[in-house]
């Protein structure tokens, strides 16, 4: 607003009626008018852009790496591309579709200690078919570069190392079941063993006893014979002795000679 308010205006002009006539007063007014105008003209205006500027957003352009080409993806490293999440998403795309002989040759490649070379490392052998120990080696080498992570990327790259954490922990949690298999099936083939043994020992056992058994059956037959003997014999010898009384006799009568 101008110096001359409305308020001051109209003191001014309640002055100059009580003493001049009409005619000055309005010329007064008319004078002043446009000053007036101007100033509140300038404030509303100077408000309007202060407030509009207030609300405005900078533009920013972005590229769009959504169609970039996969053969050249991996050259990139300037700024623009590692901090775009479109770029790492369209490097994710372009990482699955190789085969694990052409990931490795394309990570081996890649040089370079900073986060962006780990985190293509990590993009390209994801579907490499790694070991548990590569895969975990992989995970710690970008974990390294963690305080180093663009703030427009960083929750990508969280997601993308909890996503790893899942793979290891499954992966220790099935060689955790596999050597518990291992183990039991172990402990099966053992006792396996020891119950084939038990049924060797257990046959064993009972061929010896039947043998036992077949002795002692024999040796209470003979027993029972050599019980029967003694009379049987005694019978022989009884029936000899008659025999040879009866032959013994019968020379004695022939040679008694006949009475004349």
């Amino acid at each position: 607003m101008n110096a001359w308010s409305g308020q001051t205006l109209f003191r001014h002009a309640s002055a100059t009626l009580s003493a001049r006539p009409l005619a000055r007063v309005l010329k007064a007014i008319v004078m002043f008018s446009p000053l007036l105008l101007a100033g509140c003209s300038n404030s509303v205006i100077s408000r309007e852009l202060m407030s509009g500027a207030g609300n405005e957003i900078p533009a920013e352009e972005v590229a769009d790496y959504r169609v970039a080409h996969c053969d050249t993806i991996w050259q990139h490293d300037e700024r623009e591309a590692i901090d775009n999440g479109l770029y790492w998403l369209r490097a994710m795309d372009c990482g699955a579709r190789l085969a694990p002989e052409q990931a490795r040759a394309a990570a081996q490649q890649l040089n370079g200690d900073n986060w962006q070379t780990a985190f293509k490392q990590n993009i390209l052998l994801d579907n490499a078919t790694l070991s548990v120990a590569e895969r975990r080696q992989l995970a710690e080498r970008l974990s390294r570069f963690r305080a180093d992570f663009p703030s427009g990327v960083r929750p990508l790259l969280q997601t993308w190392r909890e996503r790893q954490g899942f793979i290891l922990a499954l992966a220790d949690e099935r060689g955790r079941y596999q050597r518990l298999q291992e183990s039991s099936d172990k402990q099966l083939d053992t006792l396996r063993e020891q119950q084939e043994r038990l049924q060797s020992q257990l046959a064993e056992t009972t061929r010896k006893l039947e043998n036992l058994t077949d002795i002692e059956r024999q040796l209470s037959s003979r027993k029972q014979l050599s019980g029967e003997l003694p009379d049987s014999e005694a019978e022989r010898r009884s029936s000899a002795a008659k025999s040879s009384s009866a032959a013994a006799q019968e020379p004695a009568a022939k040679k008694e000679p006949d009475p004349e």
